[in-house]
């Protein structure tokens, strides 16, 4: 058997490794489908940020998985009262976004928590969409009192 020279060698190589890429990626895929069925019915939520204003105003935001790859955000506020946080208002954060751009680095651009004097807090958020497209518009939500 005739033996390759080095460069043809590693263009073999190449070749080989650009034909097994996509066999490992259905893989992956395969098992992300199987755990989205699995969330859909057991409801996968990752909490995404808190912060908090004063010692008074805790803000969180919790993506709940809605399917494969779609997802909702929360807004929950809470204030500090009788000794603990209590629920104070919760919100929706836009409409649809992409799961695993919220669940992974980067995925809150904003969060800012504002309570002027003589008027209702608000809370306003930007999230990411995915790499490409960016952080959406900034949300402005009011808090109830």
């Amino acid at each position: 058997m005739p033996s390759l020279p080095p460069a043809r060698l590693r263009a073999g190589r190449v070749a080989l490794a650009a034909v097994a890429a996509p066999i490992l990626l259905l893989t992956a895929t395969t098992a992300t489908a199987a755990s989205a069925e699995d969330s859909a019915s057991g409801a996968e939520t990752r909490r995404i940020a808190t912060t908090t204003l004063g010692s008074d105003l805790k803000v969180t935001l919790t993506a709940h998985r809605s399917g494969e790859y779609e997802a909702t955000v929360e807004l929950v506020a809470f204030r500090h009262e009788q000794g603990g946080w209590q629920e104070a208002d919760r919100a929706p954060v836009g409409e649809t976004w992409f799961w695993y751009p919220l669940t992974g680095k980067g995925a809150v651009c904003e969060l800012t928590v504002t309570n002027p004097p003589g008027d209702a807090p608000s809370v306003t958020v930007s999230l990411l969409q995915s790499p490409s497209l960016g952080c959406s518009e900034p949300y402005t939500i009011p808090i109830g009192e």
